[in-house]
């Protein structure tokens, strides 16, 4: 897969995309913009620069800080892209450094040897040929809190054969993982249904889905 990148006039005015959709009413407006316009949005000068290569689909919205900050390197405008093959990618957002350059950064959590692997769609719902084909991982928008420069995100993982999804906080500027996380989903509630054990319906990473965004509050 790959994702098309910046837009011809966007780089040095684009302001911070750090939820879904710009905000958590989830708009999709960006108040900032002042230039573009139907005089300069058109196909001879508006468009695609270039493209990144990942390891899977994209299910999840790109997210967007300018002027980070990246250890051993210099100060970039950086794009994140997180995928259905348990990845997270840190792009400049800015270089044209070909399809099958490095980023910045990169974070996998998957870990064969250990046996946590990437669920398969077919896993779940014992289909490979709808809307979803292929891994399970990164399914929802994660989300960046710029006050302290951390992205969460939910990750989808098989461990030793058990279906699990996690909350992971990570560091914007090198993907390691923040604040002794991460966090396995656990829930539970009384009730009834056809999952109830002796009245509890508990969370279950399997069947469960984590569409399609996450939402910061109260920090």
């Amino acid at each position: 897969m790959c994702l098309g990148a910046v837009l011809a006039i966007m780089a040095q005015a684009q302001p911070t995309v750090a939820t879904s959709y710009y905000d958590h009413a989830r708009t999709g407006t960006n108040l900032a913009e002042t230039q573009l316009n139907t005089s300069n949005v058109s196909v001879s000068g508006f468009g695609k620069l270039f493209r990144y290569a990942v390891d899977g689909s994209i299910y999840a919205q790109p997210l967007y800080v300018p002027g980070v900050a990246i250890p051993g390197k210099r100060t970039h405008n950086v794009v994140y892209v997180a995928t259905m093959n348990d990845s997270v990618y840190a792009f400049d957002a800015g270089s044209n450094a070909g399809a099958n350059a490095a980023p910045l950064w990169l974070v996998d959590f998957s870990n064969p040897a250990a046996g946590i692997t990437v669920p398969q769609i077919a896993d779940l719902i014992g289909s490979n040929n709808l809307n979803i084909v292929g891994p399970v991982g990164i399914e929802s928008t994660p989300l960046i809190d710029t006050g302290t420069r951390t992205m969460y995100l939910v990750a989808r993982t098989r461990e030793n054969g058990s279906f699990v999804q996690k909350l992971h906080a990570v560091g914007i500027t090198t993907g390691a993982e923040k604040f002794g996380g991460p966090v396995t989903t656990r829930a539970s509630v009384s009730g009834t249904g056809s999952a109830a054990v002796n009245g509890i319906i508990s969370f279950d990473g399997r069947t469960q889905n984590q569409r399609a965004s996450l939402a910061l509050a109260n920090g």
